[in-house]
């Protein structure tokens, strides 16, 4: 008994939990009113996804501050998983030269952005 009221207790945290990152029509992103649209991603995200924060901002992207919406898009284009073409904005040489088979982030885990050596 005591097993199945707690697992029925964790299920409602985890519910509670995730329900304001639910997937939306925005692509996963939760509902934002227009004044919440005008603060940067990373001001949310620091504390909504640290992980993926601390990915960003120790990488070579982060350091020269590159924003989300650069390769995310804004708002109203979100793209969890951005575009190639994102990619080829600002290394089109390298994405030129890459093996047509294979995406960008299979070489270069998202967040990440290793230099290959």
């Amino acid at each position: 008994m005591k097993g199945q009221i707690f697992r029925l207790c964790l299920l409602i945290f985890t519910i509670a939990i995730a329900l304001p990152y639910a997937a939306t029509a925005k692509g996963g992103h939760p509902e934002l009113s227009d004044q919440e649209k005008l603060t940067p991603c990373a001001q949310c995200h620091k504390e909504a996804t640290p992980d993926i924060y601390k990915e960003w901002y120790d990488s070579v992207h982060g350091i020269a501050n590159v924003k989300c919406f650069q390769c995310h898009g804004t708002y109203e284009d979100l793209k969890t998983s951005p575009d190639e073409t994102s990619c080829a904005a600002c290394h089109n040489a390298q994405y030129m030269k890459r093996p047509q088979n294979k995406k960008c982030w299979e070489c270069h885990p998202a967040h990440h952005f290793f230099i290959h050596k």
